[in-house]
């Protein structure tokens, strides 16, 4: 019979690290910022969807912070975690989304 070669205190450690490494993903998911979608636009006119695709909004702004939604002279804030509006384009909007119609808050 061959004999292990690790030994108790290796094993304990090497299992510890497991758990670690099996926790991470439970953990990291934990304290990150929940992802939203603001993208359901079932409940719009077809005049209203069709306005939003003319104006290309999109959940995420090609220019990042400087020019997203949240910073939109016509942006109108949800709750925290939540889509806003918008006073031109209809239906849920995110606060890091975009349309061609941005326009920097005075």
């Amino acid at each position: 019979m061959r004999k292990s070669t690790f030994s108790r205190r290796e094993m304990l450690g090497h299992t510890a690290q497991l758990a670690v490494i099996g926790a991470a993903p439970i953990l990291l998911n934990a304290c990150t910022k929940p992802e939203f979608h603001c993208e359901d636009v079932s409940g719009l006119s077809k005049d209203d969807a069709g306005l939003r695709s003319a104006l290309e909004y999109r959940d995420r702004s090609p220019h990042g912070n400087e020019k997203s939604c949240s910073s939109c002279a016509f942006y109108k804030a949800g709750g925290k975690n939540e889509c806003g509006e918008c006073t031109l384009v209809r239906g849920p909007i995110h606060p890091l989304g975009y349309c061609n119609s941005w326009a920097a808050k005075g």
